[in-house]
């Protein structure tokens, strides 16, 4: 039986509220940011920490933001000495990008603070419920075109 229209609307609204409870927490927690960062700067740090280097390109199709918004966001960490940048020596138009070591420890500690926080916001569910909804949120995930995950 397929989910009646009010269901769907109740899913919609509930990522919507994980959504915003996630980045009302990561605001909130000024001990783990010192750096100030930016949800939008912790997104590039988490992908670039497990997929660098990568070009402009590359990010924004991982990320599924518009080239322009990535380059914003790739100058403000690089000039916060987060991200470097270094020019392909074989094509000089691609520029890599890197975490520099600051960017790293930055990365690790934004990605121990993703995995506590949905740690913690999954805590009303079992242990199979948790399994369930790992594998249903990556398969709708690879549904929109995220096969990175």
């Amino acid at each position: 039986m397929s989910l009646s229209d009010k269901e769907y609307l109740q899913v919609n609204q509930a990522l919507f509220s994980l959504a915003h409870a996630y980045e009302s927490r990561m605001a909130g927690e000024a001990t783990r940011n010192t750096l100030g960062l930016r949800l939008s700067d912790c997104s590039v740090l988490m992908v670039l920490g497990q997929f660098a280097p990568l070009n402009s390109r590359r990010l924004s199709e991982l990320m599924d933001v518009n080239p322009g918004t990535i380059s914003v966001y790739v100058r403000r960490l690089v000039e916060m000495g987060l991200v470097q940048k270094e020019q392909d020596a074989q094509d000089r138009r691609n520029w890599w990008l890197t975490l520099t070591e600051a960017g790293q420890a930055a990365a690790q500690g934004v990605i121990g603070g993703a995995v506590e926080y949905t740690r913690d916001f999954l805590a009303a569910l079992d242990e199979d419920e948790r399994q369930a909804l790992h594998r249903l949120l990556l398969k709708a995930a690879r549904g929109l075109g995220f096969d990175w995950l």
